[in-house]
C-alpha cells in the first residue's frame, strides 16, 4: 500500500475549508468519477484554541456502512420509567450493518452482525488497509452515530422506537482526507488508494486558490413549531417528581422546534459565521435525503493511543451586554449551588464511564474551566484515562456513548426516561459525528448539540433543532425553559430568521467570539473542587500490575490472598468509581448485578468466596434489587463477611432491620458536597438521594449524621457485627479523603 498525500500552503482565513467544499462540489470533485456525493467536515470554528487547530473534509467515499433500525414487536406492556419501571432487555437484537460499494450508486454487498456497537464496529476492521506509521491516516473510519444508537449500548427497549429503517448509522471508509491545519496555514491531502489521480487534481485546485464565497443570504422568515413553554415546565415538574421518589438524580431533557428550511448547506455557513464551534461538523448524503450542520463546543470522546478524555459541559449561563456583565453571569453560573452540583454529577458520571475501560487509579478530572460562545457560556470539565490491556477505541466508544452531559444520572434510567418524556426518538441529536481509526489508535467524536437535522422529502427541506438542559431537583422550571431558549438561539436565527430567546442574547461588545476562562474560587465548596482536581481524585498510582475486576458469571475464580470484594452492582452512574477505589487498594473486586435472584447468595458467597461485600448504589427502592435486599438480611444474621452499603445499599440494611425508608423531609439533594457529622468530627462529603431511613428500633445503631440538622441518617452500623451503610459517596470527587472510608471497611 503506498499513501499518496501532497502538502499545500494557504492562506489562513475562517471560511477557507468551506469555501473549499463549495468549490470542489461545484468542479464535480464530490459524486463524479472518484467516488460518492456525500460530504463530510469535521470544522473546527472560531479562534484557535486546544480544540480547534485543525479541520478535517473526507473526500469522495467509495465504501460506507449503514445501520437502520429493525422492525421490533409492536404490542408488549412496559411500565413508566419516570416511575422506576426500566424494560431491561437480557438479550438485546444484534446490530446488522449493511456494507455498500460506490459504483454510479449506492450498491449493496453484505450484511455484517455485532452484538453491540464496539463489537459491531470492530468487525469492519479487517476491512481496512494497512496503516503506515501511527499519525493521522487516510484509511479509518468516519462519519455519524445518531443518538438512537444506544439501542446497541445500553440493554433498553424503548416506548418510543424509531421508525422501521430509520438511519442509526452512517460510516464511511474515510480513504480520502484533507487535512487544514490551523496553527501551520497548511492543507495536507491524503489517499490511501494506489496512483489516485484526485490528490493531484486537489493540489492543482489548491494552488489555482480557493475564492471567498458570498455569505448567505438571511433565511426566510418562519416561525417553527414547538411545545408551549407551559407544556416544557410541567415536564420539569414531572422530572423532579421521580427525582424526590430515588429514581433520578439529573435528567437532561430536550425540547424540539421544527419547520421547513431553504437549504441545510446555507443554514451551516450562517453558523460557522455567527456561531462558530470547535468541533463543528456537516454531514450530507442526497441518496438518504439527509443532512446534519452541527455548531457543537462539546467533546465525546478523544483517543490518543492508550489515553481516553472526554470533555463534558454541563452549568450554563447566557452572555452579558459587555464585558463586565459577562464577567457577572460567570460569577453566578459558579456560585450557584445547583449549577455546581449538575456538574459535579456529570465530573463523577464520566469518571465512572472512562473507569470501564482504563486502567483503575488511571482516570482523573484534569481540567475545569468555563468557556464562552457567542450566545451561551458554558462551564466544562475534562476527564482522561489510560486504557486497559486488551481495550481499545471502539471500547471507548462503547462504554462513553451517548454522553452523560446529553443523558443524565444514573445513565441508564435516564436514558429510558428521556424516552418517556420526550415521547419520540432524538435522531441525530445528541449523537456524534467523529473519526476512528483502531490502525493508529486516534479517535474524536462530537456531541451533537446546536445541531440541526434536515430531510429531503421530494419537493422541500424539512429541519428540526432540539435544545434542552439538565434537570435537578434544584431546577427552576420557568428558567429551565429560557436556558432551552438560549441554547436553540443559533440555530432558529440560522434556519428560520427566529429568535425563541428574543434579541438580548449576544456577545458582548468588543470580545471575541469564544473565550476561556479559569474557574473563580468564590465560595470554599468550589475552591475545594479545584484543590480535588489540581491533586488527582486518587492518590495513590496505578498499580504495575492492576488488580483483577471480574464480571459475573465467571465463578471459577481461584482463591488468592489478600482483599476480594464481591460488588453489587445496582445500575448506578458511579460504579465504577467505587470499583476503581477498591482496586487500586489491592483488592480483587468481582462485579455481580443485583437484579439477580436472592437464591444466589449462599451460591456466590460460596463460590467466590469474598473476603468483603460491598452493596452499590443505584437509582429507585432497595426492594427492586433483590440479590441486595437478600445480601442486607444476610448480614443483620451474621451469614456474611463484611458488608458496606452504599446509598442504596444502605438504605437496604435499615430496611432489613426493620426501619422505614421514605422521601427525606429535607428534601432531595445530588451532587452536593455537604456537611457530616461523625461524632465530634465535622466532614465533607457528597450526598446523592432522595429518599432517608428512620430509626424504628435499636437493632442499628446510627453513626453519623447531616451537620445542617443532625436529624438525618448519613451513617449507620450494626452494634456486634461488621455491617456499615453510608447515605452519601466517598468516591465522588467532591468528598473530603472519602477513600478512607473504604480502606477502614477493608481492613475489617
Amino acid at each position: 500500500m503506498i499513501l499518496m498525500k501532497a502538502l499545500c500552503e494557504v492562506e489562513e482565513r475562517d471560511a477557507l475549508i468551506l469555501d473549499l467544499l463549495a468549490q470542489l462540489r461545484q468542479d464535480g470533485m464530490f459524486g463524479g468519477i472518484h467516488g460518492a456525493p456525500d460530504e463530510l467536515l469535521l470544522h473546527s470554528g472560531g479562534p484557535q484554541s486546544d480544540l480547534s487547530q485543525r479541520s478535517l473534509l473526507m473526500g469522495p467515499a467509495t465504501r460506507r456502512y449503514l445501520v437502520r433500525q429493525p422492525l421490533l414487536e409492536s404490542h408488549f406492556a412496559m411500565g413508566s420509567p419516570l416511575c422506576g419501571e426500566i424494560d431491561i432487555q437480557s438479550n438485546p437484537a444484534p446490530m446488522q450493518i449493511h456494507v455498500e460499494d460506490w459504483d454510479d450508486g449506492w450498491i449493496h454487498r453484505e450484511i455484517i452482525s455485532g452484538t453491540d456497537l464496539a463489537d459491531g464496529l470492530r468487525q469492519l476492521s479487517p476491512h481496512l488497509p494497512l496503516a503506515q506509521g501511527d499519525g493521522f491516516q487516510a484509511g479509518g473510519l468516519a462519519g455519524l452515530l445518531t443518538y438512537d444508537m444506544v439501542q446497541h449500548t445500553e440493554p433498553l427497549r424503548f416506548q418510543h422506537p424509531p421508525d422501521e429503517k430509520s438511519i442509526l448509522m452512517i460510516l464511511y471508509h474515510s480513504n480520502r482526507w484533507i487535512v487544514h491545519d490551523r496553527t501551520e496555514s497548511t492543507i495536507e491531502i491524503l489517499s490511501s488508494i494506489e496512483d489516485d489521480d484526485w490528490v493531484s487534481e486537489i493540489e492543482h485546485i489548491l494552488n489555482e486558490g480557493v475564492p471567498s464565497l458570498n455569505s448567505p443570504a438571511p433565511p426566510r422568515a418562519r416561525d417553527p413549531s414547538t411545545e408551549t413553554d407551559a407544556v416544557h415546565a410541567q415536564k420539569v415538574r414531572r422530572t423532579q417528581d421521580a427525582i424526590r421518589e430515588g429514581v433520578l438524580y439529573q435528567l437532561n431533557y430536550g425540547r424540539t422546534w421544527s419547520a421547513e428550511i431553504d437549504s441545510p448547506w446555507d443554514v451551516f455557513k450562517r453558523l460557522e459565521r455567527d456561531n462558530p464551534a470547535p468541533l463543528s461538523a456537516w454531514l450530507h448524503s442526497p441518496d438518504l435525503d439527509i443532512a446534519i450542520a452541527s455548531s457543537s463546543p462539546e467533546l465525546l470522546l478523544k483517543q490518543e493511543g492508550q489515553i481516553i478524555s472526554t470533555r463534558p459541559i454541563k452549568g450554563t449561563r447566557p452572555r452579558g451586554d459587555d464585558s463586565e456583565h459577562d464577567a457577572n453571569l460567570r460569577g453566578e453560573l459558579v456560585g450557584s449551588r445547583k449549577e455546581i452540583a449538575e456538574h459535579l454529577m456529570l465530573v463523577d458520571l464520566e469518571r465512572n464511564d472512562l473507569g470501564r475501560i482504563c486502567i483503575p487509579g488511571s482516570v482523573r478530572w484534569k481540567r475545569w474551566r468555563i468557556e464562552s460562545y457567542p450566545h451561551v457560556q458554558h462551564m466544562v470539565s475534562e476527564i482522561e484515562g489510560t486504557l486497559c490491556e486488551g481495550m481499545d477505541g471502539f471500547d471507548a466508544l462503547q462504554s462513553i456513548f451517548p454522553g452523560g452531559s446529553i443523558t443524565g444520572c444514573p445513565k441508564t434510567a435516564t436514558i429510558a426516561a428521556i424516552d418517556e418524556l420526550e415521547g419520540a426518538p432524538r435522531h441525530a441529536w445528541t449523537g456524534s459525528i467523529g473519526h476512528i481509526d483502531p490502525r493508529t489508535g486516534k479517535a474524536q467524536w462530537n456531541i451533537l448539540i446546536r445541531t440541526l437535522e434536515a430531510h429531503f422529502d421530494g419537493d422541500n427541506w424539512q429541519a428540526t433543532v432540539q435544545a434542552g438542559g439538565g434537570l435537578v431537583i434544584g431546577s427552576d422550571p420557568w428558567r429551565e425553559v429560557e436556558e432551552a431558549k438560549w441554547k436553540a438561539q443559533a440555530l432558529c436565527r440560522a434556519a428560520w430568521g427566529h429568535s425563541p430567546a428574543g434579541d438580548t442574547i449576544h456577545s458582548p461588545k468588543g470580545s471575541s467570539s469564544m473565550s476561556i476562562h479559569p474557574i473563580p474560587p468564590i465560595t470554599p465548596s468550589v475552591q475545594h473542587l479545584i484543590e480535588s482536581r489540581d491533586g488527582g481524585l486518587i492518590s495513590s498510582p496505578p498499580p504495575i500490575s492492576p488488580t483483577p475486576i471480574v464480571w459475573y458469571p465467571d465463578l471459577s475464580l481461584e482463591f488468592t490472598e489478600g482483599s476480594r470484594v464481591l460488588f453489587v452492582d445496582n445500575l448506578d452512574s458511579f460504579s465504577w468509581n467505587i470499583v476503581h477505589a477498591f482496586a487500586t487498594m489491592d483488592a480483587e473486586v468481582v462485579i455481580v448485578p443485583g437484579r439477580l435472584e436472592a437464591s444466589d447468595v449462599t451460591t456466590l458467597l460460596q463460590s467466590l468466596k469474598p473476603t468483603h461485600i460491598v452493596l452499590g448504589p443505584g437509582p429507585g427502592r432497595p426492594e427492586q434489587s433483590n440479590l441486595t435486599m437478600a445480601f442486607a438480611n444476610a448480614a443483620l444474621d451474621g451469614t456474611t463477611p463484611p458488608l458496606l452499603g452504599i446509598c442504596l445499599g444502605h438504605q437496604a440494611i435499615g430496611l432489613a432491620a426493620g426501619w422505614t425508608l421514605g422521601p427525606s423531609e429535607y428534601g432531595a439533594v445530588h451532587g452536593v458536597p455537604d456537611g457530616i457529622l461523625h461524632g465530634n468530627q465535622h466532614q465533607l462529603m457528597t450526598r446523592y438521594h432522595s429518599l432517608a431511613l428512620t430509626p424504628t428500633n435499636n437493632r442499628l445503631t446510627v453513626t453519623s449524621t447531616d451537620a445542617a440538622t443532625n436529624r438525618l441518617v448519613m451513617a449507620l452500623a450494626h452494634p456486634k457485627r461488621p455491617v456499615y451503610g453510608v447515605q452519601y459517596h466517598p468516591e465522588s470527587a467532591g468528598s473530603v479523603n472519602g477513600l478512607q472510608v473504604f480502606a477502614d471497611f477493608l481492613a475489617q
